[in-house]
């Protein structure tokens, strides 16, 4: 586990998040099970100007999955920022095909927000990059297999549309209170 990246109480980026076994268990599951999960589109649960002028990605809420579970402890024990008081995960896996992805948001009835990075491999050219701002500071983060990326609300962010139809972008959005 390594901080590749951090805003002090606003966002973190940790590489290498889980061990290899760990993250190749969560990635084969999700990959063998996803046309089995009751995947559906987001389109009419989010407001409309999350996806405005995109397609909106595809997502299944996932309750008592045991390797989230495990996940989930490790977040909130993670080094790098406070989350022991949390008592409250939602766990939702998050589909993106090609042009699909998520406009600007700051994910305001939580306190905290994290993506989990599921592909292996991803390429810079496919687009799905997460971007924020806010007034000091602003970037972007590439997709990368086994990162995690926490941020704490409110906080501008965004998924740039998915370029690419060759693969789809998977992740595990986890929202805390």
């Amino acid at each position: 586990m390594k901080l590749k990246y951090s805003i002090p109480g606003k966002i973190w980026f940790i590489n290498n998040f889980l061990s290899y076994q760990m993250f190749q268990g969560i990635h084969n599951a999700i990959i063998k099970e996803r046309k089995k999960l009751n995947i559906h589109s987001s389109e009419g649960l989010w407001n409309k100007t999350l996806t405005e002028g995109m397609k909106a990605p595809l997502r299944v809420e996932v309750h008592n999955y045991k390797p989230f579970e495990k996940l989930k402890t490790l977040i909130k024990s993670n080094p790098f920022c406070d989350l022991r008081n949390i008592t409250q995960i939602n766990t939702i896996i998050h589909i993106m095909n090609k042009d699909s992805g998520v406009n600007w948001h700051d994910d305001h009835s939580w306190k905290y927000g994290a993506t989990f990075y599921v592909n292996n491999k991803w390429n810079e050219k496919w687009g799905g990059e997460f971007m924020f701002t806010d007034k000091v500071e602003h970037g972007w983060i590439p997709p990368s297999g086994n990162s995690l990326v926490i941020v704490k609300s409110p906080f501008k962010h965004k998924v740039n549309p998915v370029l690419t139809s060759i693969i789809p972008r998977i992740s595990i959005q986890i929202f805390m209170k």
